[in-house]
């Protein structure tokens, strides 16, 4: 019983650990290094506090991952802050404690002490270039990737392969842009649906833990066999990326705090490795009748839509084939009709779905046909041939044959004519048409229009209508030139739409999608408005644009507490439900009333 009482009390304070580690005690000038700060607890912390900075230059973080763990009926939860760091001096130095509240009390990790030596030149020149931003670019890639993957490496010729674009990132994407489609030589391809706002997932690469979320996704047949390449996509994203100075003013230095420090954005491009599929040629031996290079699995079905007629009324014969596959290349049946026939081409309709990552549905072909004598009329059994890809072999399905009663009816024969439908074929029985009746009008012969004040008019007209439309068109361009003027027009309804999906988020209580909504409204919107461009939009930029125009000095510092407040509460999320009401409402205030002061 002591014993257990023992693990007991071990357990509860190992609940509430929060310890602080580095993956090296001794960097070299230019490299990199991992601060970690881990929360071992039975609830999830609140109002974690990292500590400053001012020694170290922060690449990434705070990095934010949970594990749920259920031991004895107990439920314990690890959250972990993770930091990518790299000083800025040689030296001794000490990271500061970092502070985190948890079921009412304040947790403190332990200092730690970190070595900086002398780094080698490479490692110098390195740090020199971070300066310009080379090395920020180094520590995004490291950082952000974008990933092609494909359901299958190896197919058969016709045969659906399903490629899926993914984008991995450990950093904060602001926007992005797909740059570059790739070229699909040799492939006819469909895009399949993928919901419009990404759905992020975890998973860890080598150890590290990465947010996922599917960009792109397409169906692939391959035209022909061999080896075939699927070239990269090209994607630009906007990267948000802290920016700190040194300072020994206290306050400064707090607004220098990862939550509160200045954020520029900068752009960066990935691009997917590409990709090599194994294609197959379908079996040359054996290719059943009626086979014309369908691939997947099929079924059919064949009507008449009557049995008896008479002479030179239409028949419709329809052909749906249904299943899955690469639908959009089949090609037709081969029917085979009795000379006494008349049979036209057929209309072709399509009911093609992308049911999750299949290509699936109807096609349906029409086939008109028109007998021209009478008696019974017999329409043979037809084949349609597919090779099945999951059995390896060809399936061949047969249409029933048809037997068409056809009565004497107006016996006009004739030529067949291209291109009839339905409607002209109503007037086979009509060789001589009536002759119009009722009053007409003649005219003199040699009365013209020339001279006339109508011709006048009419000469003049196309110089009228070309000065118009030049007129119209020069005012089109300076209109639509004037980009910067669109998008201050356009600013408070893009703002209103995120801010009405940041309130969807708001009812279902999704507080990490409503904060990334509200904050992506507030940047987008003072973005447009200032006419200031992504990748220059910082809170400083933000200030002297608004104290330029004259906004209010309340409401400048009300906006950028906004800004501090939604990537506060995006990485650390607190209970309190009434804190995203009153977000929303404020975010909603502040751009109407900016939207006073700024035209």
């Amino acid at each position: 019983m002591i014993a257990l009482l023992v693990l007991s009390s071990l357990w509860s304070v190992f609940a509430q650990e929060f310890t602080a580690t580095v993956d090296r005690s001794r960097v070299a000038m230019g490299e990199r290094f991992e601060l970690t700060f881990t929360l071992n607890g039975s609830g999830s912390g609140k109002n974690f506090r990292p500590p400053q900075f001012t020694d170290f230059l922060v690449l990434s973080g705070p990095n934010q991952s949970t594990n749920w763990q259920f031991i004895n009926g107990k439920t314990s939860a690890s959250i972990t802050y993770i930091y990518i760091m790299q000083p800025r001096a040689e030296g001794k130095y000490t990271i500061g404690a970092a502070s985190v509240e948890l079921d009412g009390k304040t947790l403190q990790t332990k200092p730690l002490t970190i070595e900086v030596t002398k780094g080698s030149p490479q490692q110098a020149q390195k740090q020199g270039g971070q300066q310009g931003g080379d090395d920020i670019s180094q520590q995004i890639g490291d950082n952000l990737f974008l990933k092609a993957s494909v359901d299958k490496a190896k197919c058969y010729q016709g045969e659906q392969v399903t490629v899926t674009y993914r984008i991995y990132t450990r950093v904060n994407i602001a926007n992005y842009g797909i740059n570059k489609v790739p070229a699909l030589t040799g492939f006819w391809s469909e895009d399949l649906e993928v919901p419009k706002q990404i759905q992020l997932t975890n998973e860890v690469i080598n150890g590290k833990q990465y947010r996922v979320g599917v960009l792109k996704k397409s169906a692939l047949f391959a035209q022909r066999s061999g080896t075939l390449e699927i070239d990269p996509m090209e994607v630009e994203c906007v990267v948000q990326v802290q920016s700190r100075r040194r300072s020994n003013d206290f306050f400064d230095q707090f607004f220098n705090d990862p939550f509160f420090g200045n954020v520029r954005n900068v752009n960066y491009k990935v691009a997917s490795e590409p990709l090599k599929i194994n294609v197959q040629p379908l079996p040359m031996d054996n290719i059943p009748p009626g086979f014309n290079g369908a691939v997947g699995k099929f079924s059919m079905e064949t009507w008449l839509d009557k049995k008896e007629t008479k002479t030179n009324e239409a028949v419709t014969l329809k052909v749906k084939i249904s299943g899955r596959g690469n639908l959009k290349l089949l090609e037709e049946p081969a029917v085979s009709i009795p000379p006494d026939l008349e049979k036209y081409d057929p209309k072709i309709s399509d009911n093609i779905t992308k049911q999750g990552n299949l290509i699936a549905g109807t096609r349906t072909y029409e086939y008109l046909l028109i007998p021209r004598h009478a008696g019974e009329q017999k329409i043979p059994s037809f084949p349609f041939s597919f090779f099945d890809a999951e059995k390896k072999s060809y399936v061949t399905l047969n249409s029933p044959g048809f037997s068409l009663a056809v009565a004497r009816g107006n016996e006009i024969s004739g030529a067949p004519v291209s291109g009839i439908t339905k409607e002209d074929v109503k007037l086979l029985g009509q060789d001589i048409r009536f002759i119009k009746s009722g009053n007409v009008s003649f005219r003199r012969r040699g009365d013209t229009l020339f001279g006339t004040p109508a011709f006048y008019a009419l000469a003049a007209s196309p110089v009228f209508a070309f000065v118009g439309f030049v007129l119209f068109m020069r005012k089109r361009e300076r209109v639509l030139s004037d980009v910067l003027a669109v998008r201050n027009r356009k600013a408070r309804k893009i703002a209103q739409q995120r801010l009405s999906s940041a309130k969807t988020y708001l009812n279902a209580k999704k507080r990490e999608d409503f904060y990334n909504e509200v904050s992506r409204a507030l940047w987008g919107y003072v973005s447009d408005k200032l006419g200031i461009p992504p990748a220059d939009l910082t809170i400083d930029s933000i200030r002297a644009s608004l104290e330029q125009k004259g906004v209010q000095v309340d409401t400048i510092n009300k906006l950028s507490s906004t800004f501090e407040q939604c990537e506060y509460a995006r990485f650390a999320p607190s209970a309190d439900s009434t804190e995203m009401d009153t977000m929303y409402n404020e975010a909603a205030l502040l751009i109407s009333t900016i939207e006073d002061h700024v035209r």
